[in-house]
């Protein structure tokens, strides 16, 4: 096998141990199931209840809808014509339609938060950035929103909003199911000589279907066919995910707006600082007294390695290291058997911890007291906590993926991916002092350097590629 870190064998390696992965997840998560079935199947409870499952299943088999059969269809379009050059910017209009309609906390909706909260502190931006909502088919102002997150006075009731000449629409929020709803907006934006930017997060449902849940995948891929087309311009998390689309693009030969300018930033660091609101006491604790804590920030589902830092602390543990393994992060999916692994360690409320509910100031103490974030996970969009340690000088042991290098540089410590004994091995070497990390050379920058470098690549058209 190649020595080259980056070289085909060692990507080919990494992809097939990912795959095991995801066959051995999904096998602990069916004999988990089988369990709690059989479990079921003989409890009292199960019998009594039998009558109302027969009614639930005669409800939804009068209500369900009517499912093709086969695979879904693939509608191909061709090329978008590029507009004329746009108008000169003056306002900037900010997708904010799902988290105003409800904020569920997710990485998405936290960079929109964040970016939108920058954007509305800063001057001398050269557009005015106008956070915007889809209502019956038009643009509305949102400042009941705005002044609930900036803390700014309210000037004025929710309005509609006219597009004006050279108005740019950026579409930062999730728009995954209702992308096709803006398309009258998306006319009235290219009739005024304005540009719709989309922005990609990630290009997991694609890339690893055994990390999404449900039809996350086709539904995923609708919305990026269509933002494809109705883009002028796509913005992406990082360099590694704009590098991503642009070679699915063309492996898939997708039919896109011809020019379609292709870019990127990085989220920012900056969370809560430090003494901003008090921590849980159950947090506090879970870091108190000498012993190094590690600390896994991130919602628990498959891709982001919970069970692979698990194992890695059962080896740790066994060789009788002092080490103690929190994770805070809230529920996810496909991750059940994991949770019963945890509820169940006998390390658990000991030298093991799980926070499912943190606030900002619960995840700055987690930060502060740990002695190093662990990044386990096997596909990314950016590797936010990466640099929020950094961002409170703290290292980070990451799996050695693409987009983990990006972020962490030459500042963090890497193991092969999925590997829990490389892992088991890396927190050894960096509590004896073998393996030393710098957070300086980390990338992390502000929530502010974020949003101005979104405001950099759309007004100067600094964009990475350019899609023919």
């Amino acid at each position: 096998m190649s020595d080259d870190p980056n070289g085909p064998d060692r990507n080919a390696a990494d992809r097939l141990r990912i795959l095991e992965f995801q066959v051995d997840q999904l096998r602990r998560e069916l004999e988990r199931l089988e369990r709690r079935h059989a479990e079921a199947i003989y409890s009292v409870a199960w019998h009594f209840a039998a009558p109302v499952r027969a009614i639930e299943r005669a409800i939804r088999k009068l209500v369900a809808k009517p499912t093709a059969s086969g695979s879904p269809v693939q509608v191909e379009a061709p090329p978008v014509p590029a507009a004329t050059a746009p108008a000169p910017a003056r306002r900037l209009l900010i997708d904010v339609t799902a988290i105003v309609a409800h904020d569920d906390r997710t990485g998405i909706q936290r960079v929109v938060r964040q970016v939108m909260r920058a954007l509305y502190a800063e001057t001398g931006l050269g557009v005015k950035p106008i956070a915007v909502r889809l209502h019956e088919g038009a643009l509305w102002t949102c400042e009941s929103y705005v002044a609930a997150e900036t803390g700014r006075a309210k000037t004025s009731d929710d309005a509609k909003l006219a597009i004006e000449t050279g108005d740019r629409l950026l579409m930062l929020d999730n728009s995954w199911k209702d992308f096709a709803a803006f398309g009258p907006v998306f006319a009235q934006v290219r009739q005024k000589g304005g540009a719709i930017v989309s922005c990609i997060y990630d290009l997991i449902p694609q890339l690893y279907k055994g990390a999404s849940v449900g039809d996350v995948p086709q539904v995923h891929l609708a919305w990026l066919r269509a933002a494809l087309l109705e883009s002028d311009a796509i913005i992406a998390i990082s360099r590694t995910v704009a590098e991503e689309l642009c070679a699915f693009v063309d492996e898939r030969r997708l039919p896109h707006r011809a020019n379609l300018r292709v870019g990127w930033f990085h989220c920012g660091s900056d969370i809560a600082p430090a003494g901003a609101g008090d921590a849980s006491a159950a947090v506090r604790n879970a870091f108190a007294g000498p012993t190094p804590t590690f600390l896994l920030v991130g919602t628990l589902e498959p891709r982001k390695g919970h069970q692979v830092a698990l194992a890695a602390f059962d080896e740790v543990w066994r060789g009788g290291t002092q080490a103690r393994l929190v994770f805070v992060g809230r529920r996810g999916w496909h991750v059940d058997a994991v949770i019963d692994d945890i509820a169940a360690h006998p390390e658990f409320g000991r030298r093991l911890f799980w926070f499912e509910q943190a606030n900002d100031a619960d995840l700055a103490w987690s930060y502060d007291h740990c002695a190093a974030a662990l990044a386990p996970s096997y596909a990314e969009g950016f590797g936010l906590p990466i640099a929020e340690a950094a961002w409170r000088n703290k290292p980070a042991l990451c799996s050695d993926i693409p987009v983990f290098r990006e972020i962490g540089g030459e500042g963090a410590l890497y193991f092969r991916v999925n590997d829990a004994h490389a892992l088991a091995t890396l927190v050894g070497d960096f509590l004896a002092g073998r393996a030393i990390a710098d957070p300086t050379r980390v990338t992390r920058p502000t929530w502010r350097e974020a949003a101005l470098r979104i405001v950099h690549v759309i007004l100067r058209d600094e964009w990475m590629r350019a899609l023919p």
